[in-house]
């Protein structure tokens, strides 16, 4: 039996904080789905989803690596990445890897734009 030909289609660049059918949530189900697509291993599973933090708020999802005794604290930012999403993200890591030591820590924030204002910072 054959295999089917792959159809060719051009990518589009859009904007996912602009578009009526896409969003944060979105998003988040795709990571859910299959965490290896934001590039940290295959072996990362999702621990936590919206985990509460302390005084703080929630974080967007929480990832593990038992292989490499890794978590990853996600921040997820649709549009360009801004201040308070950076501190957002550090905070929560600063928090987990507090409560957890027993792991390595990494904070993720994860947007669609990094201008060159923040790209030294991260």
């Amino acid at each position: 039996m054959a295999m089917p030909i792959p159809q060719y289609a051009k990518a589009q660049v859009i904007s996912l904080k602009d578009h009526p059918h896409f969003d944060e949530a979105w998003v988040k189900d795709r990571i859910i789905a299959d965490p290896s697509i934001i590039g940290l291993g295959s072996d990362v599973v999702v621990k936590s989803v919206e985990k509460i933090q302390p005084k703080a708020g929630r974080l967007d999802l929480l990832l593990h690596d038992d292989e490499q005794s890794v978590r990853y604290e996600v921040e997820i930012m649709l549009g360009e990445v801004d201040a308070s999403h950076i501190i957002r993200t550090l905070e929560y890591w600063d928090i987990e890897r507090k409560r957890y030591s027993q792991f390595k820590h990494r904070a993720v924030l994860i947007a669609e734009r990094v201008t060159g204002r923040f790209l030294n910072v991260i």
